[in-house]
């Protein structure tokens, strides 16, 4: 099972990307066409098997998130310019997001334009209320409702019908009615997804994938459009694509599909073929001010003789602080990689020439859904790693040190920094199927857990003579 939608994507940035900041820098950016579009939308290359999505949201005051589909416009590469009778299909996932850009409750919408951009000229208008109700609005403009329910976070199907005089909607297959129209006898010329409202900025974003345009019936019907976002990169802002109108619109990507291969596009060995994480996992707590929370594995002294490897884990983090991925090395005093994930969900990472600085890496997640961190190194090859965000390359990035041809000691996640810095917010880190290869393709396992052979409050931060876990470790307990 692939990585779900919620988990963002963060899918992933823009700040997935969750905020509008994706800024992978010059050797990531993508060059030359992407789909329908000219590639000028930034972000990463396109990724071969991607399984990606758009996110919209409101993180300002002074406008909405939207994504506009225009018939008539040129950029749009379609034959028809107004469709009188016809019917659209999304899946939209419409959730909480006030852990990156907190601000009001604030609806989603669906709305289908005749004649116009504005109110007066909707054809249909689906909204959906952060508390899970759906509402519409009526022929004389007002909103009306609720006509049906969905469970906020909660992928699910939207369709929207229309005639020349009224419009219907269903959810999952369940009819939500046939309503009249506010704007009648004019072909309906645009298609908007949209966040939010000009004055306030929405705690509530909207995910929306496999978007279908039709003209006719559900029984007689001409595909007009379809868009999977599979062929833009992650972090692209569709400012260069068929669509009209964009703001603060991101794409994620979940990374390869089934029987993808490894390299450039994918996670080597794995082929981005992977699980969410399910029951047990390991909260990282930290109210010491003297030591960082922390679940490490470490090898016997016999095997730490591998210059290459890869580690992958998956990370949560409800905490106010940030989590910290560490692969260390033999005899050494810095890490051979460290990489953070903040509270605010910022990927960051600290090569060796920033110092004691951190650094962007351009990509944003959302940190309260479940992230795979990958990286791949080989000490004897050259000074860098591969990043890996959710199965998404990301990059290739200074290693903290640069020693040749060191071993690797341990792999390791904390939570803050074992100074004077401890969680004040209540919430964890929490980590997930942990893993440690001797090899760059994740080949050759060093050691995998899922950590559902513990029992539920084991301290794997304690003494270790009951289990493989580094006594090093503090506050590292098992939870489901």
């Amino acid at each position: 099972m692939k990585i779900t939608k919620t988990a963002i994507a963060v899918a992933i940035s823009s700040a997935f990307l969750f905020g509008c900041d994706f800024d992978v820098g010059s050797e990531n950016n993508a060059t030359g066409d992407i789909g329908g579009g000219t590639g000028g939308g930034g972000g990463l290359p396109p990724v071969e098997n991607a399984e990606n999505y758009v996110q919209i949201q409101d993180s300002t005051d002074a406008d909405t998130g939207f994504l506009s589909f225009i018939l008539s416009d040129p950029k749009s590469e379609t034959d028809v310019d107004g469709i009188s009778v016809g019917y659209l299909t999304v899946d939209l996932t419409f959730q909480d997001n006030s852990a990156i850009n907190d601000g009001d409750d604030k609806a989603g919408y669906i709305q289908v334009h005749a004649g116009g951009p504005n109110n007066a000229d909707l054809r249909g208008d689906l909204i959906f209320l952060t508390d899970g109700r759906i509402n519409y609005r009526d022929s004389s403009g007002s909103q009306t409702g609720p006509i049906g329910s969905f469970t906020p976070g909660k992928e699910f199907k939207a369709l929207v019908s229309w005639t020349e005089n009224d419009v219907s909607f269903s959810i999952d297959g369940q009819d939500l009615g046939t309503y009249e129209a506010r704007q009648q006898g004019t072909a309906v010329d645009r298609i908007s997804l949209k966040v939010g409202d000009q004055s306030t900025r929405s705690n509530f974003e909207l995910l929306a994938d496999n978007l279908m345009i039709f003209k006719g019936d559900e029984s007689n019907n001409e595909l007009i459009f379809e868009d999977d976002f599979n062929q833009y990169g992650v972090g692209d802002d569709l400012t260069s694509s068929l669509y009209s109108t964009v703001n603060d619109v991101m794409i994620f990507g979940t990374g390869g599909g089934e029987g993808g291969e490894g390299g450039e596009g994918g996670e080597g060995g794995e082929g981005g073929n992977l699980d969410t994480p399910s029951g047990k996992y390991v909260a990282l707590h930290d109210t010491n001010t003297s030591d960082a929370g922390e679940i490490r594995y470490a090898l016997d002294t016999s095997q730490r003789i591998h210059e290459e490897g890869k580690a992958s884990v998956y990370i949560r983090n409800t905490s106010d602080e940030s989590a910290i991925l560490n692969i260390q090395g033999v005899d050494i005093s810095n890490p051979i990689i460290s990489v953070r994930i903040r509270d605010d969900g910022k990927v960051v990472h600290r090569p060796k020439a920033s110092g004691t600085s951190w650094e962007e890496t351009g990509i944003t997640v959302n940190p309260l859904e479940w992230n795979k961190l990958s990286v791949e190194w080989d000490t004897n090859a050259n000074d860098s790693y591969k990043l890996y965000i959710n199965s998404v390359f990301t990059g290739e990035y200074e290693r903290r040190d640069t020693t040749t041809g060191v071993s690797t000691r341990y792999v390791a996640v904390q939570v803050g920094t074992g100074n004077s810095s401890i969680i004040d917010n209540g919430g964890t880190v929490d980590v997930d199927n942990l893993a440690l290869y001797s090899d760059t393709a994740g080949t050759a396992e060093l050691h995998t857990d899922d950590f559902e052979g513990f029992a539920i409050g084991t301290d794997l931060g304690a003494e270790s003579s009951t289990h493989d876990y580094d006594k090093s470790g503090y506050n590292a307990i098992v939870q489901e």
